[in-house]
């Protein structure tokens, strides 16, 4: 009879403990990233283009900075609304495309002889992507020109309309 008591208070007590840490690590995830209203968190990694870029050096343009990799459709799919963007933008926004997960060989072999209008950033993977808590890709930040993150949106531009608007928050309206 203890034994099976025993049995019963241990189940019990196993089940409270994995509760305790499934809340636990719910509530560790929540706010770990930077917030809208909020400074952007800065950051230096390489470019496509062999020269470094610096978050805070950009203070005083507005930024769009969106985490990507070429496995991922979504992120694909939208490539062509910031090439669009960066035409029509030029020198008003910084495009600012990080890329989480692939070699600049990869990268290269992926755009061909095509020149983009952005700037796509390597070695997202790991500081910048914990810094700005990405868990989903794509997700674009909209960051003022004084370093103020505006809006930010988890997932892919249905359309490049809704990229513009987004945009207003950052830098007014769409040209």
């Amino acid at each position: 009879m203890t034994n099976k008591r025993f049995r019963k208070w241990l189940v019990k007590a196993g089940l409270i403990v994995a509760m305790l840490s499934l809340i636990g690590g719910a509530t560790s995830c929540t706010g770990t990233g930077p917030e809208v209203g909020k400074q952007a968190p800065d950051f230096t990694l390489g470019t496509m283009a062999g020269t470094e870029i610096t978050l805070s050096e950009l203070r005083g343009t507005p930024v769009v900075l969106t985490f990507w990799a070429i496995n991922c459709y979504y992120c694909r799919s939208e490539l062509g609304y910031f090439e669009q963007l960066a035409e029509q933008s030029a020198g008003e926004v910084a495009i600012i495309m990080v890329n989480t997960q692939d070699t600049r060989s990869r990268i290269e072999k992926f755009f061909g002889d095509y020149k983009v209008h952005f700037t796509i950033v390597l070695g997202g993977g790991t500081q910048v992507s914990y810094k700005y808590n990405v868990q989903y890709i794509p997700i674009t930040f909209f960051i003022d020109s004084n370093g103020i993150i505006r809006n930010m949106k988890v997932g892919a531009f249905p359309n490049e309309m809704e990229l513009w608007a987004a945009i207003e928050t950052i830098r007014g309206p769409t040209p």
